[in-house]
């Protein structure tokens, strides 16, 4: 047993060196390139807080505080309230040290590096989780008439040849960091890292509160609840987090002897023990969000705003890219392929349906508690309209959670086949090493957009050089028109050295009318600019709603508009953003990434020359609308 011992000492001694390592690697690899866009505030999301946070100011009176036309009041409820806050403390706190964060110019500097401060809190909560999954497995303690304690739980739960280790623990901390989806999004301020971090502090301190924790810790997860609900209201299934720890403690408690009274005194300890919780919880959200509750009217009325647009039932423009995507599937395939390394991805989801299933037959507070989240947001999210990808950060890291432990769990499945130990061993350390190298390699790879500039800026520098002053422009409505302001050669260039003639190719009816205005936009521009693949990537599949427009990008890109192509530009390995469809050489839909994976931090741009200088007659007639005819 002595050298059983040499080896947990060691482990301790090693693991807070490695955990300080991958978090190490997670701050670089989140702080390089953190002015990705040159202080261009060309996320529009982040940009939307940034405005607001500017705008509050403290009012003149408390009377003046507590009414809705305080100038502390946001008026913005798409997001909570608190990452506005926040950032414009952190700011003012930060200035001092920092003096480039009194220019209100330079706010996304404060805000991004609060995203990669609170993401790296999420790697590290990450392995506080996995290091607490790993003290037991998602298998049911004694039997359901006994008294479980998690001491006792530990040892009859343990799988045979699996004992609980921190290198699962510190494999699932490692995936987060690598994540690519964390990468991505911790450049951006916006309200989703700090959500997640959120998220799973819930988690690990309801799992302390699950294991019999006292009242200060019972506090703490109401702080948190608090906190997540404040920055985004789509945490609300969060509630079912300590709903489910609070039943397993008070199940854990003194249960009676018969089974009738058994389930009423856990309903009223646990009901109890949520009084605390809950107590906290609001207290912080309306100390985090007041106007919330001040400002009631608007507060409600963008919340349901929001929840139409994201279940389809109020159109805008920017959601019509999830026409005919499947419910579930899309944003699962999305995170497994582009979100994560394609086999973490895919060991991830399976160890989710793994769970799932166990906890169907057999039940366990443990599975339990990480389904009252995953199961429950998933359930929610994945049956949206709107489908973004950073919609599914909050799932991220407990995804990589049941993937570090998934080689463990289907090496407790081959106990019944005879497996030797060193066949289970094999197959976590192979499966542990392809985790790490193929999302190290992807994580490198995807930073590499961060080593050039923007190709808004490369496109917007190429424009200033190559198109004389006074030309005309056409662009597209919905989308950052180019050229962007740019100090370029030691003068100031702005768009407005051009005559720009936007594009309202969105517009409906798709009629002859509207076709009229466009084509005449068109035959009397120089050039066409087009930002990125966000109107001819999602009109292109909704030929139905857009006949002419969708004819439209087709006879463009294949040249029979006239327009011939004199500058495509991207950043970054090309792979990242692949070409869809009507461009050609378009990838499989399969293969195609969410607009919000590319449009904001590695877009494709392009820009026409209007070569061949057709009428708007002869355009009209290409796009299949005469003048005289309706569509």
């Amino acid at each position: 047993m002595a050298w059983r011992s040499s080896i947990l000492r060691a482990e301790r001694l090693w693991r807070p060196w490695l955990l300080g390592l991958i978090l190490v690697v997670g701050a670089v690899l989140r702080l390089y390139g953190l002015n990705w866009d040159e202080g261009l505030w060309l996320q529009p999301d982040e940009r939307q807080i940034y405005f607001v946070a500017l705008s509050l100011d403290w009012p003149a009176s408390l009377a003046e505080a507590f009414s809705p036309a305080s100038p502390l009041n946001p008026g913005f409820f798409a997001y909570g309230s608190l990452p506005i806050y926040l950032v414009r403390l952190f700011a003012a706190l930060l200035s001092p040290l920092w003096p480039a964060l009194s220019d209100p110019d330079n706010l996304h500097l404060a805000g991004r590096l609060l995203a990669v401060t609170f993401d790296l809190g999420t790697v590290y909560l990450s392995y506080r989780l996995a290091h607490q999954l790993g003290e037991y497995t998602w298998r049911p303690g004694p039997a359901q008439g006994s008294n479980p304690q998690p001491g006792r739980d530990k040892a009859e739960n343990q799988a045979p040849g699996a004992p609980a280790s921190p290198w699962q623990a510190l494999l699932a901390a490692a995936l987060v960091s690598l994540a690519v989806l964390h990468i991505q999004l911790s450049h951006f301020y916006t309200a989703d890292p700090l959500l997640t971090f959120f998220v799973m502090l819930t988690l690990s301190l309801a799992w302390d509160v699950a294991s019999g924790a006292g009242r200060w810790r019972q506090a703490a997860l109401g702080l948190a609840l608090g906190l997540a609900l404040a920055t985004k209201v789509s945490a609300a299934p969060l509630v079912l987090v300590p709903l489910v720890a609070h039943h397993y403690a008070s199940a854990r408690a003194q249960p009676p002897p018969s089974q009738g009274a058994r389930w009423q005194a856990t309903l009223w300890a646990t009901l109890r023990r949520m009084v605390l919780t809950l107590l906290v919880a609001a207290s912080v959200f309306f100390l985090a969000q007041p106007y919330a509750l001040i400002d009631w009217s608007s507060f409600v009325g963008q919340s349901l705003r929001e929840s139409q647009i994201a279940w389809g039932r109020l159109d805008v423009p920017y959601t019509l890219q999830y026409g005919g995507t499947w419910p579930y599937l899309y944003p699962a395939w999305q995170v497994t392929l582009w979100g994560l390394a394609l086999p973490v991805g895919l060991a991830a989801w399976t160890g989710l349906v793994l769970l799932l299933t166990g906890w169907l037959r057999r039940g366990g507070w443990a599975a339990a508690l990480v389904l009252a989240w995953a199961g429950a947001y998933f359930a929610v999210t994945g049956l949206l309209y709107a489908k973004p990808l950073r919609y599914m950060l909050p799932l991220v890291p407990l995804l990589c959670v049941l993937a570090s432990y998934l080689p463990v769990r289907l090496g407790r499945l081959q106990r019944g086949k005879d497996a030797p130990h060193s066949g289970r061993r094999w197959l976590a350390a192979v499966s542990y090493s392809l985790f790490l190298v193929a999302s190290l390699g992807y994580a490198l790879l995807y930073v590499r957009i961060y080593a050039g500039p923007h190709s808004w800026v490369t496109a917007s520098a190429w424009i200033y050089r190559h198109v004389p002053a006074g030309s005309t422009l056409a662009v597209e409505h919905w989308d950052t028109p180019l050229p962007l302001p740019l100090e370029l050669d030691g003068q100031e260039r702005r768009i407005e050295e051009f005559d720009v003639r936007v594009l309202a190719l969105y517009d409906e009816p798709d009629d002859r009318e509207k076709w009229e205005r466009l084509a005449a936009d068109l035959a009397g521009s120089d050039y066409l600019v087009i930002a990125s693949r966000r109107l001819y990537g999602s009109i292109a599949g909704a030929s139905d709603r857009y006949p002419a427009t969708a004819r439209y990008y087709e006879q463009l890109f294949t040249g029979d508009l006239g327009f011939e192509l004199v500058g495509e530009f991207i950043r970054g390995p090309a792979w990242l953003n692949p070409r869809v469809a009507p461009l050609p050489g378009a990838v499989p839909g399969l293969l195609r990434p969410d607009e919000s994976f590319v449009v904001y931090d590695h877009p494709r741009a392009l820009i026409f020359s209007n070569a061949r200088r057709l009428p708007a007659e002869e355009l009209l007639r290409r796009v299949g609308v005469s003048r005289g005819a309706d569509l």
